[in-house]
């Protein structure tokens, strides 16, 4: 009867038949294992907005684990950079800084920031300036509808076609400048 082998022993033996990986495919299973832990960071980070608990995760793992994990975790903070979410938007950038530091990095934060709060104030104007033309719309097809009287409330007009229309038409134009400066700031941060 032969010698009975441990599980642990099987598996070395198989890994000697099959070859030491190439540094190709070890860097690629690198990074399927450390690209996925980098996003989880970043959207860990966004979920709670503590920056030193950021920088504290990433300096866990071994420099060429770290250059993995910050690189996913960048660009999972650029993607989740959007007109639509301030607040986000805003802990993206942050945590970019956090990172990565100033530099070149903080004039693209800049100029980002800027125009979200750009895209914030015409977006707040054009709903002063459009709010009484879509309440009266939206209240003649109440009344076309026969609702009327007290079973009408406050109209959300934001929740409203029109508004829907006019916030489209916006946010495309300003996504455009933001989608310039996110491909900047990428671009940025595969150079360094």
């Amino acid at each position: 009867m032969g010698e009975m082998k441990s599980a642990f022993e099987r598996a070395l033996e198989k890994a000697e038949r099959l070859g030491k990986l190439s540094p190709e495919e070890m860097r690629e299973r690198n990074e399927a294992e450390y690209a996925p832990i980098g996003r989880a960071l970043a959207d860990r980070y966004l979920g709670h907005g503590d920056k030193r608990i950021l920088k504290e995760e990433v300096r866990r793992y071994s420099i060429d684990e770290q250059a993995i994990v910050m690189g996913a975790a960048l660009s999972r903070l650029v993607a989740a950079i959007d007109l639509a979410s301030y607040e986000i938007s805003g802990k993206a950038l942050n945590g970019l800084l956090t990172l990565k530091g100033k530099g070149r990095i903080g004039e693209i934060h800049e100029r980002i920031k800027s125009l979200l709060g750009e895209f914030q104030d015409v977006q707040q104007k054009e709903y002063e300036g459009e709010k009484e033309r879509i309440e009266k719309g939206e209240r003649e097809l109440l009344h076309q509808l026969r609702i009327s009287g007290s079973a009408v409330g406050a109209i959300n007009l934001k929740a409203s076609e029109t508004w829907e229309t006019i916030f489209q038409e916006l946010y495309s134009q300003f996504n455009e400048r933001l989608g310039a400066l996110k491909r900047e700031l990428l671009s940025l941060l595969e150079e360094s």
